[in-house]
């Protein structure tokens, strides 16, 4: 052979490792006889280093393979001995493992259903106290009802009392004073200055009636005992008359109040006395803010579909009203100017409440500086 080798195998951490080392030094290829070259050597070592490597890898193969059947060797032996030990047990202690299992089963479950039990016990407890607070609470809450409802019958009572009064004991001598006042004026004879004072005091007597009939009328539509009596009536006559009722009190202030209805207003669908009512807290709103020397128009005329509806209008050149109080002025105690005492805020409201319950509808249209209309509607036709 032209050179040696030496194949060592080991294994370590269950692979093999082949390792080669050279020994000696091939030879020269030249063969020194008959002082040719040769060419057969060459090809001889190749095949030589082929075949060494195949054994070296079929070394290295089955080295890995009982590798491996040793170590399948060695678990099959530990599972043997496991079983072994497993079968060397005595029933008894399979047994008392078993029961010590669902021993503590049984304990684990046991927590569970008394955890359970005590929420719920918990919830209902809470529930219980929270019905019996609330039954306390209705209960409480009836008897400050019926507590309540017995003050406000006692108080209803009062009131219908104290109206009755107001109605009987005040109005009634107003009107006395009223009259004898009007006799006065009227009377023949009488100084001129004993005629203007007695026309003072029937102006000022007539004030306090209809100021004891707005508080009346209050008192009525809060309890929801107005009452409203309809037919028909000529609304021209009725602006007239109440015309004529304040041609006096226009006059001490130096105001033209003038009347002029349109044709065709006449019959109208009302309560006559509420109609004169709403019309006097008209005009005399319009007397109490306008100037002297000013002017007061109260007019009519028929509007809506198909003139079913009759608009009564009262205009007059005072002050105007500001467009942030205009929504504000038909509720009840509203005052233009708070500081404005020259009445209680009244008269507009129960205008409201009078003409919506015919029913029609009010407002007012003004302009500061130039005066104010307002107006309302009354039907024509049977409701």
């Amino acid at each position: 052979m032209s050179g040696q080798f030496i194949a060592i195998i080991s294994a370590q951490s269950g692979k093999a490792s082949v390792k080669k080392m050279a020994l000696g030094k091939e030879p020269s290829t030249q063969s020194e006889r008959g002082g040719e070259i040769s060419t057969d050597g060459p090809r001889r070592d190749s095949g030589s280093a082929s075949e060494r490597q195949a054994d070296v890898d079929r070394d290295a193969e089955r080295v890995e393979a009982d590798e491996a059947k040793r170590q399948s060797r060695s678990d099959s032996d530990a599972t043997r001995d496991l079983d072994r030990a497993d079968v060397g047990r005595s029933g008894a202690e399979r047994q008392a493992e078993g029961d010590e299992r669902l021993r503590v089963e049984r304990e684990t479950s046991d927590e569970a259903i008394d955890a359970e039990r005590f929420r719920t016990d918990a919830a209902t407890e809470m529930g219980r106290t929270h019905h019996q607070a609330s039954a306390k609470s209705s209960a409480d809450l009836l008897s400050q009802e019926q507590e309540s409802h017995r003050k406000t019958r006692v108080n209803l009572t009062t009131r219908e009392e104290f109206l009755a009064i107001v109605s009987h004991d005040l109005r009634n001598p107003l009107n006395h004073i009223s009259m004898a006042a009007q006799e006065l004026a009227e009377g023949p004879g009488e100084p001129k200055e004993v005629k203007e004072i007695a026309a003072a005091i029937k102006r000022s007597a007539g004030e306090m009636v209809r100021l004891i009939e707005d508080l009346l009328d209050i008192e009525r539509i809060a309890a929801g005992k107005l009452v409203l009596h309809y037919d028909n009536h000529d609304v021209c006559e009725i602006i007239q008359e109440v015309v004529n009722d304040f041609k006096g009190n226009a006059a001490a202030k130096e105001i033209t109040l003038t009347a002029k209805p349109e044709a065709g207003c006449n019959e109208v669908i009302c309560d006559r006395s509420r109609v004169q009512q709403v019309l006097s807290n008209l005009i005399g709103n319009a007397i109490k803010f306008t100037p002297a020397k000013g002017q007061i128009c109260v007019s009519c005329a028929r509007t809506g579909s198909e003139g079913k509806d009759v608009q009564v209008s009262v205009s007059d050149t005072g002050p105007g009203i500001a467009t942030e109080k205009i929504e504000s002025i038909f509720q009840r105690f509203s005052q233009i100017n708070s500081r404005d005492r020259r009445g209680i805020g009244l008269g507009l409201y129960i205008a409201k409440m009078m003409v919506e319950e015919h029913p029609g509808r009010i407002w007012v249209e003004s302009k500061l500086g130039e005066g104010s209309t307002f107006h309302f509607t009354l039907p024509v036709r049977s409701r």
